[in-house]
C-alpha cells in the first residue's frame, strides 16, 4: 500500500536519544573528534574537492537525530566532508517539530 501523505505521525520520546543507534553513535564520536568537517560554504577552506558523492538528506523529530543521522549517510558513502549544510525546522499546529539537515557529501584530496 502506497503511502500519498506520508508515513504516520512519529512522537518523539525519551527513547529517540542518539544513543539508541549504533550508526548515530558512530557518526557523533566521528563529529565530535573533528575527523568530519561539516561547513555551510561551497568548500573547505584549505582543500581541494576531489568528488561529490551528491545530496543527503536526514529529518527527525529529535535534532540531534536528523544531524547525526546526516553524519550517518556521509560515513555510509565514505565522504570526508559535507559541503552547502543546511537545517531547517517545520512546526506542526499541535506544537511538533520536524528538523531537516542536509547538504553534499564530499571527498577532499589528499594533503601533499
Amino acid at each position: 500500500m502506497a503511502l500519498i501523505f506520508g508515513s504516520p505521525r512519529k512522537q518523539a520520546t525519551d527513547k529517540d536519544e542518539v544513543g539508541t543507534d549504533h550508526r548515530l553513535t558512530l557518526a557523533k564520536d566521528i563529529y565530535m573528534a573533528g575527523k568530519m568537517k561539516i561547513v555551510t560554504t561551497e568548500t573547505v577552506p584549505g582543500r581541494e574537492i576531489q568528488s561529490a558523492f551528491g545530496l543527503i538528506v536526514c529529518r527527525s523529530y529529535v535534532f540531534d537525530n536528523a544531524f547525526y543521522g546526516l553524519m550517518a549517510q556521509a560515513v555510509d558513502v565514505n565522504a570526508d566532508a559535507i559541503v552547502g549544510y543546511r537545517e531547517t525546522v517545520a512546526f506542526h499546529p499541535e506544537g511538533d517539530k520536524y528538523y531537516s539537515c542536509y547538504g553534499t557529501a564530499v571527498r577532499l584530496k589528499k594533503l601533499k
